[in-house]
């Protein structure tokens, strides 16, 4: 991630929820959701925090990222994020995202238990359900669960 990327990334963000979470989310959560609230998210980052983000381009433009939160002291780092536009999808694209981003070492994320495709991904990638689950109150109570490497 470098300065400037926020407007596409705050682009690509919604775009990537609106392909990822339908029938997961309702229809009106998911056009309710605005550019502008993801561009402040975005513009937010600082120097040090992009260190914890990446994306990945085709043809210069940005079709996909990665983000990690920073973990506790002893903690395995989460993945807090990772989204492909649907047509960079099944390219190879996301798993070289996912080793930029973590390469092989431990780590833990959350996925929406009804993203089948998703929890499939992780798995080829080393992840294994870990038996937790939890609902997100801000999402509609989406069901997530935990997966760790």
């Amino acid at each position: 991630m470098r300065l400037g990327d926020a407007p596409r990334l705050a682009e690509v963000h919604v775009q990537a929820w609106r392909e990822t979470y339908v029938g997961m989310l309702s229809d009106e959560f998911l056009a309710a959701l605005r550019v502008e609230d993801r561009l402040a998210m975005w513009s937010s980052a600082t120097p040090e925090g992009m260190a914890r983000h990446w994306v990945v381009e085709d043809d210069g433009v940005i079709v996909g990222f990665a983000g990690l939160n920073r973990p506790a002291p002893g903690a395995a780092v989460e993945l807090w994020g990772l989204y492909l536009l649907k047509s960079h999808q099944k390219l190879g694209l996301g798993g070289e995202l996912l080793r930029t981003a973590l390469g092989d070492r431990p780590a833990s994320l959350w996925v929406a238990e009804e993203n089948a495709n998703a929890i499939a991904f992780y798995q080829h990638q080393g992840f294994a359900l870990e038996g937790t689950r939890e609902l997100v109150a801000d999402w509609e109570n989406l069901a997530e669960l935990r997966m760790v490497r």
